[in-house]
């Protein structure tokens, strides 16, 4: 006898309900009559069996070819649960009205920690959450020029650090493009080791990872991540998922498990085709630039007459006008994601306006009780475990101590290397600050974290 499959939503839902999916039952929209609220259910399904097929059934048993099947679809509930697995998609995870929802904005920086740019995050410590604590970012830090005594500084400040990789080579097309496993985990792995080494910080507390020039290394990529076991990359653009592409925009994407096949358009690089079991996407969702145009990071974004260089109210604008966007909508964690460098970009006319109106900006959101600027392992940590915003002083990636712990870096050494200590190509000299004694024979680099060995 064939059978045909229905799915029932249990849950009741007022006024309407619309099916993201047909025969999954995986999410509504539920519409109250005071006010429009989007809302995410989890739904349990229930198979139905259409008896009246049997008699329209072939009685020579005959069956249709049939296609291969097709990679198996996330149903968030069913096949796919919640700490260890969330399904890609625009509505927050957990029974929750949106209105309970924090609001996460997420700052991150790429490339070195130096003693040129440590004042300026430095600047951003008195800037508090809600629930009075600091607020976080995350630093998605390379090798060269990196001084490890200010990575442990931010570390121990509450900031978060993640890799951004050893060599952040700039020949895109002959070294990220066509990388293969070995040289995206030598990337990460050795990266990890300089830092653990050299600024003290704990190996499990380094979870993340930015491909450099966001060149999205495919499933050679992923494997290695999964292999070292980091739990989040942080280099995959959307375009398609954002709430203001497009006549109808689809909704800003939510972090979401590699788990299944994944919804996300495919931007720049090579994007996975495999599954990762429990290693999360946090998509960067692209930007409305004052141009009209997509960036997923500030560095990128495009005025008509420069009014994103040397005009601090319309940059102050330019962040308000896409994050009040991203706050109404379906408030998906809001990322700026910049290098230090963008805020200095006018410097030679004296402007400090990047500087002044991001300030205003985060001036701004210190004025919404239900907005939090936290780093990315921190909004993964929600991910998991869902909570209104009223509950989050009771959570611990959340909560804060009264004093800042001590810092186990108080001797700070700076090394001096040169051509006779093995330094890449390009470098004549180079000075690195290191919390760990002695100085290593050579400068830690690619396949010699710990300066050795000689690779020449």
């Amino acid at each position: 006898m064939k059978t045909a499959k229905f799915f029932i939503c249990k849950q009741p839902v007022s006024d309407c309900f619309v099916f993201i999916s047909p025969g999954s039952c995986r999410e509504v929209c539920s519409v109250s009559r005071s006010g429009v609220k989007m809302r995410a259910f989890t739904l349990s399904a229930l198979l139905l069996t259409w008896a009246a097929l049997a008699s329209a059934a072939p009685t020579d048993n005959t069956e249709a070819p049939t296609e291969p099947a097709g990679p198996e679809e996330c149903t968030q509930g069913v096949n796919c649960l919640l700490p260890d697995c969330l399904c890609g998609s625009v509505y927050h995870p957990g029974d929750l009205d949106l209105s309970e929802v924090p609001q996460f904005v997420v700052l991150s920086f790429d490339d070195a920690v130096t003693v040129s740019n440590f004042p300026f995050y430095e600047g951003f410590k008195n800037l508090l959450n809600p629930n009075g604590c600091r607020i976080t970012m995350t630093f998605f830090a390379s090798h060269a020029y990196t001084n490890y005594s200010l990575v442990n500084e931010l570390h121990r400040l509450g900031h978060e650090i993640a890799l951004h990789s050893v060599t952040h080579k700039s020949d895109v097309q002959n070294y990220w493009r066509p990388a293969n496993k070995s040289v995206w985990v030598s990337e990460m792995s050795d990266l990890r080791k300089i830092i653990v080494h050299n600024a003290k910080i704990p190996e499990e507390d380094i979870k993340g990872w930015r491909a450099p020039f966001l060149e999205v290394g495919g499933d050679e990529m992923y494997s290695a991540m999964e292999e070292l076991g980091l739990e989040y990359d942080c280099s995959w653009p959307t375009l398609k998922y954002t709430n203001w592409y497009g006549s109808k925009p689809y909704g800003a994407l939510w972090p979401y498990t590699l788990d299944y096949p994944s919804i996300q358009d495919c931007q720049l690089g090579r994007c996975p085709e495999s599954s990762y079991k429990g290693l999360w996407v946090a998509p960067m969702v692209d930007l409305n630039d004052n141009v009209g145009e997509a960036c997923a990071m500030l560095d990128t974004c495009r005025s008509m007459d420069d009014e994103l260089l040397n005009n601090a109210d319309a940059i102050e604008y330019f962040l308000k006008r896409n994050f009040d966007l991203n706050y109404k909508k379906n408030r998906a964690p809001f990322g700026l994601y910049a290098h230090h460098a963008w805020f200095y970009e006018n410097e030679i006319d004296g402007s400090t306006a990047r500087m002044d109106g991001y300030l205003r900006f985060l001036q701004y959101l210190a004025t919404k009780p239900d907005v939090y600027v936290v780093s990315m392992n921190r909004v993964l940590e929600w991910m998991k475990n869902p909570v209104p915003v009223t509950q989050l002083d009771s959570a611990a990636a959340f909560s804060c101590n009264v004093f800042d712990p001590e810092t186990d870096c108080p001797d700070v050494n700076n090394y001096q290397f040169d051509a006779s200590h093995n330094l890449p190509d390009s470098i004549s000299t180079m000075t690195m600050a290191s919390c760990a004694k002695p100085m290593p024979k050579y400068y830690p680099w690619l396949h010699n974290p710990y300066g050795n060995e000689t690779i020449a």
